[in-house]
């Protein structure tokens, strides 16, 4: 009885040992500057599902074909957009989280910037890279902002700019893009 008491005794130990020993601490996530924005910013991503095409044109003179796929996933919880730049296939997700619009870009360039996303008074969606985005402008090759005029899309037209840093360099693009699909 006393051996039973004492393994009893030490098996509640080691669990309550393991419990406190556990990091409960949630994920950091950059506040959001007003989380109706965010919100707001959110719907719009969603309200764009469907195919989108156009031309992108570079501040360094490139222009080529560019598509864009919009997909809400997840019981409406996530957006993945597949993008489509001359040959290349790339893939941006869109998520709510802590009351901030959280984007993560997966470049042909090889990185996966993150960013915030607000909606501004203009209607448009601006992506700003979040806190731990462990790149550096000027040093590494990556997407530095995004920003989706969303003022038109009702009327099937959306506007996207880029900021991308190349070799020390920032290259800005920009595409018309129109609704070709809607899902």
């Amino acid at each position: 009885m006393k051996y039973s008491l004492l393994l009893s005794l030490a098996a509640a130990f080691t669990i309550l040992a393991g419990c406190q020993m556990t990091d409960s601490t949630p994920q950091e996530v950059e506040a959001p500057v007003d989380t109706a924005s965010a919100e707001a910013a959110f719907d719009a991503i969603k309200s764009l599902e469907g195919t989108w095409e156009g031309s992108l044109v570079f501040s360094d003179g490139r222009e080529m074909p560019t598509s864009n796929e919009f997909k809400v996933v997840s019981g409406g919880n996530t957006v993945v957009e597949t993008l489509i730049e001359g040959d290349v296939e790339m893939a941006t997700t869109y998520t709510m989280e802590g009351g901030s619009l959280l984007t993560k870009h997966y470049c042909v360039l090889g990185t996966e910037p993150t960013f915030v996303g607000t909606l501004t008074d203009g209607g448009s969606i601006e992506f700003v890279p979040t806190a731990g985005t462990p790149y550096t402008v000027g040093e590494d090759d990556f997407v530095t902002g995004m920003t989706f005029d969303v003022s038109e899309a009702a009327s099937q037209t959306l506007r996207r700019t880029g900021i991308i840093s190349v070799d020390g360099q920032d290259v800005t693009n920009e595409a018309i893009l129109t609704r070709t699909t809607e899902e």
